[in-house]
């Protein structure tokens, strides 16, 4: 059970130690192709073993006790007992397989050596892509293709070329027909219309019609029809704009009178407008510092922090603080203390170890039991 933990801790890790036993790390290996196979791998992931890993970081615990719904303790002996059945296997068979993963063995020095072995591919990015098989491509293999091509191009008959011109040519005649039809049949309808007239559509007639107009305009007028004299025509205008002048003076007067105090309004707007504007202008705009947020702790603080993973590479470490700081929470990135090379990332931090604990069920809700408590 310990072991199948391991393997699925892997996949999301890039190390998980066992306490008391060492600590296996992944690293990232890109594609490869196999010159003798012929055969191209996708990415995936090489696990390696470094015996100095000995002091837990709570995570494999944690995800057991999480899993099985068991406590923190009871977790810790079954994690104490795969242990102490590896280190018994080793003593006696020189040998200890943690299935799917690789092989431990003791060298000539009685130092613990371990073997990776290849199974299934432990990168989340990789998952489903199979091995390729790629057939190489000989030169003389162009040649025969472009003779069986040619081969084939003289065996098809000409008679199908000559049924599609043949085709082709009854569609066109066809097609002019339906179109012929279909104009003829637009202009008997619209022939057989009473109100409307196709003789309308002849662009002379516009100017025709327009002579006509003017001529009957010109006759509008009846015989004993005497035009008004210049003399007569001037003598009325006279009349009417001196009734008008009188019958308007009065308003002249009071709309000078409007038009004086607007403009002493006006202008005792703009001023005020001015005072504004240069009152505006005096005044001294104070800008507060904007204050960055801490997303890296390189020294120690002194508070405690909820640590939700630990990473060896510290591009994967400011990866889960992103993921962290999506979900609202002050996501944070510790640096490896004196003796560990893990990069730490942190949900939350406190000042007292009080306060941690009593926040550890609310973390627990979107984390997962595996997360747990540092004092940095």
């Amino acid at each position: 059970m310990v072991a199948k933990h391991i393997k699925s801790l892997l996949y999301e890790h890039d190390c998980v130690i066992i306490p008391g036993f060492g600590g296996l790390i992944t690293r990232y290996v890109p594609a490869m192709v196999h010159p003798v196979k012929h055969t191209i791998a996708p990415p995936s992931k090489r696990v390696a073993f470094n015996e100095k890993l000995i002091l837990t970081d709570g995570l494999l615990i944690n995800t057991i006790a999480y899993h099985n719904g068991i406590s923190t303790g009871e977790a810790q002996q079954m994690v104490a007992a795969f242990v102490t059945q590896a280190n018994n296997q080793l003593k006696t068979d020189n040998r200890f397989e943690l299935s799917d993963i690789g092989v431990f063995r003791y060298n000539a020095a009685h130092r613990l050596e371990f073997e990776y072995k290849e199974g299934d591919n432990l990168l989340e990015a990789s998952f489903g892509l199979p091995e390729i098989s790629a057939r190489p491509v000989r030169a003389e293999e162009s040649v025969v293709l472009r003779t069986l091509q040619k081969n084939r191009e003289q065996d098809v008959p000409q008679q199908g070329n000559k049924f599609k011109r043949r085709l082709r040519r009854v569609y066109s005649t066809a097609a002019g027909l339906v179109i012929a039809g279909l104009t003829g049949s637009a202009l008997y309808m619209l022939s057989i219309q009473t109100e409307y007239n196709l003789s309308s559509l002849n662009p002379i007639a516009l100017f025709t019609n327009a002579t006509i107009n003017n001529q009957a305009a010109a006759s509008d007028y009846t015989s004993d029809y005497v035009p008004v004299s210049e003399e007569e025509r001037l003598a009325i205008y006279q009349n009417l704009l001196l009734n008008a002048n009188a019958a308007t003076s009065d308003d002249v007067a009071f709309a000078i009178s409007e038009t004086d105090n607007s403009e002493i309004n006006l202008q005792a707007e703009s001023d005020t407008l001015a005072e504004v504007a240069e009152t505006a202008v005096n005044e001294v705009v104070v800008e507060e510092p904007v204050v960055e947020p801490v997303l890296t702790v390189s020294e120690r603080t002194g508070r405690f922090y909820i640590i939700t993973g630990g990473y060896s590479r510290l591009k994967n470490a400011e990866t889960g603080r992103e993921a962290i700081r999506e979900n609202g929470h002050d996501g944070k990135v510790l640096t490896p203390l004196k003796g560990s090379r893990l990069f730490r990332v942190s949900a939350a931090d406190f000042a007292t170890a009080e306060e941690a604990q009593a926040a550890m069920n609310e973390y627990r809700k979107t984390y997962g039991n595996s997360i747990w408590v540092l004092n940095n």
